[in-house]
């Protein structure tokens, strides 16, 4: 019965200590969404014309998309939902630099 009550208070306390971290990870997404759309602005710049005009829609996004997650970081506080809101943007962003990246290099 000790151990049970000893697993679940290890438990409890691992959950507890990791809830506020995974809230407040955005400025590390933020981050790694703008590595991707650097990236995807070098590949452009290598692009043939086409691949330019087909991945400037997505890289457009990535843009506006990464403008918001900062936006919604900074004036997040301690709303945890705010912070959850802008890490989604973040990865978004993320996804669509991925996107003109690919379009960039391989069109």
């Amino acid at each position: 019965m000790g151990r049970l009550v000893a697993g679940w208070v290890i438990v409890a306390v691992v959950w507890l200590a990791s809830a506020p971290a995974s809230a407040f990870e955005c400025p590390a997404r933020i981050d790694e969404a703008r590595g991707a759309v650097q990236k995807a602005e070098a590949a452009l710049d290598r692009a043939k014309a086409a691949a330019k005009a087909a991945a400037r829609g997505p890289l457009g996004k990535a843009k506006e998309m990464l403008a918001h997650a900062e936006a919604e970081h900074k004036g997040a506080g301690q709303d945890a939902k705010k912070h959850a809101e802008a890490v989604r943007e973040a990865r978004t962003a993320q996804g669509y630099a991925e996107e003109a990246r690919l379009i960039a290099e391989r069109l």
